[in-house]
């Protein structure tokens, strides 16, 4: 059973209006649950700021000055806080009003007295969470909920306002509201003595606030929506169009058109990036395919032309009396060889390519490996002419497998004779320096063009196609050269001008144990 996708549009806007819901569920959880007590911590931290700022200018001027009077004043104006310092015995220092009705002012001496008392030992600080009633929206103290002992109402109250009259005594048109107040106390020293200040404040109450911010929330959460439907619209047409067309051309290109290129520069860089790589992707399969044709044709050819001859031997010497000679006998055996090296060939490729190959290193004598070959070339020495030399001074020896090794020195060599110019002259140079031997495979050919380079180690590549020479190879040497020599770690590279010949080499890390 298949689950049919979503589009990237579609999904766009599920998370957009997901997102929009979620913080339309948060803001009205903090609405609902959180905002009274954020709102308290606030007013708590305004009243202690507020007695740093009034305990520093005392503690500073040593007196109430005109100036420090003005700037108590302003904080109490803008905090909306009473203000009232009085000494260790309760007596009042001074007092501000900021807010009408404050709940300290109706304090006693004795009241103030164990306010100061207590406040010492709190450890110079204290927080008072009383109650008052609000009689709409206007501060009226109750003497019934406020619990400060020693606090009398008096029915004339402060500036000529009454307070709140006892419950059997309200008028029943009147709305009574509880209003909690908050009332910090510290420490401070004035002149020399100790006192206390005292700042209270009211903690309005916030129905009517929450529920404004709660239509103001859902006019902005409504908003919000569709905006961010209209950015997930916008999103997927600068996003999703792009990947599309990128999506067709990839289906394109796994339909075999390799000549398929993706995008020009977009807006975004991921994107670009993206059709980069497959372009380049694009562009590497379609030379791969192209080595694959010309490796089936060659593989082809060469499999073809050894059987076709010996074919036509077997039939000479089935069919016509006396054509059954030495000659004819070593050619079909020639050709049998040929065949068998070629699939010889294919799969030490095959197995250096697919990784399943390991090496059984020693140390040995790469000069003396290199004697050992050289003495199997005499008769192509004798018998065709080739001057084939070894130059070197003294005996190194490295740390390798020596079968691959000797693998790769026969390849090396004769792709050196195959394509070596008309005086047939091949050189094998050694040369010792920092603790490494290079080995170079000098010919004097026509040499190859810089274009070519790349891909002389590719299998069946072949930058000469019609050049001929007594010892025929395979056309993977050099393909399992590099093969061999990188799964050993070892530099190796060409080097070559048109006209002035080739010189193949490779180097290696001399062995500590045997350094010449």
């Amino acid at each position: 059973m298949t689950t049919k996708k979503i589009s990237i549009k579609w999904r766009l806007i599920i998370y957009m209006t997901g997102f929009v819901a979620l913080e339309f569920l948060l803001m009205l959880i903090f609405h609902t649950f959180f905002i009274d007590s954020f709102y308290q911590i606030i007013k708590m931290g305004d009243l202690k700021d507020a007695a740093k700022l009034i305990s520093s200018e005392l503690e500073s001027g040593g007196n109430i000055s005109s100036e420090t009077d003005e700037k108590i004043k302003y904080l109490a104006r803008e905090n909306n806080m009473c203000v009232e310092i009085f000494d260790s015995e309760g007596n009042e220092i001074y007092y501000v009003e900021g807010m009408p009705f404050g709940i300290i002012r109706e304090m006693d001496t004795a009241a103030r007295k164990r306010l100061y008392d207590d406040t010492l030992e709190e450890g110079g600080t204290k927080f008072y969470f009383e109650n008052s009633q609000q009689v709409e929206h206007i501060n009226r103290m109750d003497h019934k909920n406020f619990s400060i002992p020693g606090i009398e109402i008096m029915n004339n109250g402060t500036n000529g306002l009454p307070f709140s009259p006892p419950e059997d005594e309200r008028p029943s048109d009147k709305k009574y509201q509880p209003v909690q107040n908050i009332i910090f106390s510290q420490t401070v020293s004035i002149d020399g003595k100790e006192a206390v200040i005292a700042l209270s404040t009211a903690l309005t109450p916030l129905g009517a606030t929450v529920s404004i911010l709660n239509v103001e929330t859902n006019y902005i959460c409504a908003i919000l929506l569709v905006l961010s439907i209209l950015l997930a619209i916008l999103i997927y047409r600068k996003i999703s169009k792009p990947l599309m067309l990128t999506n067709q051309k990839a289906l394109l290109l796994a339909s075999g058109d390799y000549s398929v290129r993706f995008g020009g520069k977009g807006d975004y860089r991921e994107i670009d990036q993206l059709n980069d790589t497959l372009s380049f992707a694009a562009s590497e399969l379609g030379k791969t395919e192209e080595l694959r044709r010309e490796l089936m044709a060659n593989i082809s050819h060469d499999l073809r032309t050894p059987l076709t001859m010996i074919k036509g031997y077997a039939e000479l010497m089935r069919d016509i009396p006396g054509e059954n000679t030495p000659e004819n006998l070593k050619t079909i055996i020639d050709e049998t060889s040929r065949l068998s090296d070629l699939v010889t060939d294919i799969l030490d490729i095959s197995k250096l390519q697919s990784g399943v190959t390991t090496l059984n290193k020693s140390v040995f004598s790469i000069t003396q490996n290199i004697n050992d070959i050289l003495s199997r070339y005499s008769t192509l020495k004798e018998n065709d002419g080739y001057a084939i030399t070894f130059e070197h001074d003294n005996e190194a020896f490295i740390e390798a497998d020596s079968i691959k090794m000797s693998q790769v020195l026969y390849n090396l060599i004769n792709n050196a004779i195959n394509y070596t110019g008309n005086d047939k002259k091949v050189v094998i140079r050694q040369t010792i320096k920092d603790g490494f031997v290079k080995i170079e495979i000098i010919d004097t050919g026509d040499g190859i063009d810089e274009k070519d380079m790349p891909f002389i180690w590719d299998r069946y590549y072949k930058v000469d196609k019609n050049h001929k020479s007594p010892v025929k190879g395979t056309g993977l040497g050099l393909s399992i050269v590099k093969n061999i020599l990188e799964l050993h770690g070892f530099e190796y590279g060409v080097i070559s001008n048109l006209g002035k010949g080739s010189i193949f080499y490779f180097e290696a890390k001399i062995s500590p144990s045997r350094e010449p």
